[in-house]
């Protein structure tokens, strides 16, 4: 009985893994999560988030191999659509999640058994230890959190949190697909384009333009959404580098202009330039790491030429939106919008006395009451900077460890090959820069892809899968 019972799952496994050999079984497959989570967003985000998870739990068992649900789990903070309250615990969607990280930890820990516990592989370990203890040490001397408030609390464990994640996510995968990653990222930056152009149509009567627009998505502001757009931007060029059709070539460059529409309805200014940057840093360095140079340089000059022919074409509509966006950003958008104000009290807070320099006021230093999509709350002061967040939340002893998560980070990427840095690297550095005028670090929704890629990378670089990469 039990025999015929592993014949009957091997033979399952088998047949599942044949097909994910399937030529574009990634794009099909990411999409599909992509549109569960879309929809979930949209209608109902308690059920999508449960078909996710319940998906996610079969397709581990069935394939006992994390690298398959890793598009469920990159898709699921972004199906939240209703905002979390300070006063409220989302206690259902803590208890769908408590439920799989068991199932997880009891899948990770068949596989240590079977696999053994390798410590070298976490390349990334010593960083994100020293952001977590970073982010704990503070709620000994935290006295700003009221009674009836104590749900804050929990954002001192928030980077435990990450680091569980990185955990579970590198000790969970057996195979180790880049390309996999890099699809489900792409697709992650589509969603959240998507939930841009619903957001920005369903708005469309409350402004004059489209750029007066300021909205909340439930996971997080439109801001927030152009950060993720640009963090998800540098895995579709690595897509670009490593596709050797040029069918393949123009199907990632449509996934960049749905991603540009996205980041244009966020009408974050840092995200413009951010996106902007990148495009063109990225679009020049895959020329020197494409397998397809020469249809790459045609195919650009030929999209120029049509971009340059369609502007001038519709000129009457073109114009007046180039204007607009240079104006949003480049002549409206130069104020500092309240950051000087922000990172101030941000020091002011370090100094408050040589505990506070030396290890942070925490990041609960300054809570006050704003005006939120769910109405009045106390909020705690995010100092739209991740250095200034990082000394107020650590001190002295913050900056350092994230100093030495960044040098982590940097390692590994420069190991893994000439392609991923040229593209993924670059991103990073871009989305690292963009980080000095808005919170990349300490933010959930950047957090949790981030720990995902660098498990990824980590063990790419333990099973060296990619030792070809360095070559042009």
């Amino acid at each position: 009985m039990i025999t015929a019972i592993k014949n009957n799952y091997n033979k399952i496994h088998d047949s599942i893994i044949n097909i994910t050999n399937y030529k574009y079984f990634n794009e099909f497959y990411c999409a599909i999560f992509m549109f569960i989570a879309l929809f979930g967003w949209r209608f109902n985000d308690i059920i999508g988030i449960s078909v996710l998870l319940a998906l996610s739990a079969i397709i581990l068992i069935l394939t006992n191999d994390l690298n398959y649900i890793l598009p469920a789990i990159i898709n699921l903070l972004f199906v939240i659509n209703t905002g979390f309250s300070n006063n409220k615990i989302p206690i259902t969607i803590i208890i769908f999640i408590a439920i799989f990280v068991i199932i997880l930890s009891i899948f990770l820990i068949i596989n240590i058994k079977h696999n053994g516990f390798k410590f070298k592989k976490m390349k990334s370990f010593w960083g994100l230890l020293g952001l977590a203890v970073m982010n704990l040490l503070p709620i000994f001397w935290c006295d700003t959190i009221s009674k009836g408030n104590e749900v804050f609390y929990f954002l001192f464990f928030a980077d435990f949190a990450y680091l569980l994640l990185y955990f579970l996510v590198i000790y969970g995968l057996k195979k180790v697909d880049l390309k996999l990653l890099s699809v489900s990222m792409s697709y992650l930056g589509i969603l959240i384009s998507l939930e841009c152009v619903y957001m920005a149509y369903d708005l469309k009567d409350t402004a004059e333009s489209i750029f007066d627009l300021w909205y909340y998505m439930g996971w997080g502001l439109c801001n927030e959404a152009g950060i993720m757009i640009c963090f998800a931007l540098p895995f579709i060029f690595y897509l670009m580098a490593k596709s050797e059709k040029i069918l393949s070539l123009i199907l990632q460059s449509f996934k960049i202009l749905i991603l540009a529409v996205g980041v244009l309805l966020t009408t974050s200014r840092g995200s413009y330039l951010c996106f902007g940057l990148e495009f063109i840093v990225l679009a020049i360095a895959l020329i020197f790491v494409t397998k397809l140079r020469k249809q790459y340089l045609l195919y650009v000059g030929v999209i120029l030429i049509l971009a340059i022919g369609a502007i001038l074409l519709l000129h009457n509509y073109t114009f007046p939106l180039i204007e607009e966006a240079y104006d949003a950003v480049f002549v409206r958008g130069l104020d500092d919008n309240g950051r000087v104000e922000l990172w101030e009290k941000a020091i002011t807070s370090f100094k408050k006395s040589a505990l506070t320099i030396i290890f942070g006021p925490g990041y609960c230093h300054d809570i006050s009451m704003h005006t939120t999509d769910l109405g009045e709350q106390l909020v705690p002061m995010v100092s739209h900077s991740t250095f200034f967040q990082t000394l107020a939340m650590g001190g002295i002893f913050g900056i350092l460890m994230l100093l030495l998560h960044l040098f982590e980070k940097y390692r590994n990427t420069i190991k893994l090959g000439l392609p991923f840095i040229l593209t993924i690297g670059l991103g990073f550095i871009c989305v690292d820069l963009y980080g000095l005028i808005d919170n990349t670090y300490h933010m959930y929704y950047y957090m949790i892809p981030l720990v995902i890629t660098l498990a990824v990378m980590d063990n790419a670089l333990d099973k060296r899968i990619i030792k070809n990469d360095t070559s042009l």
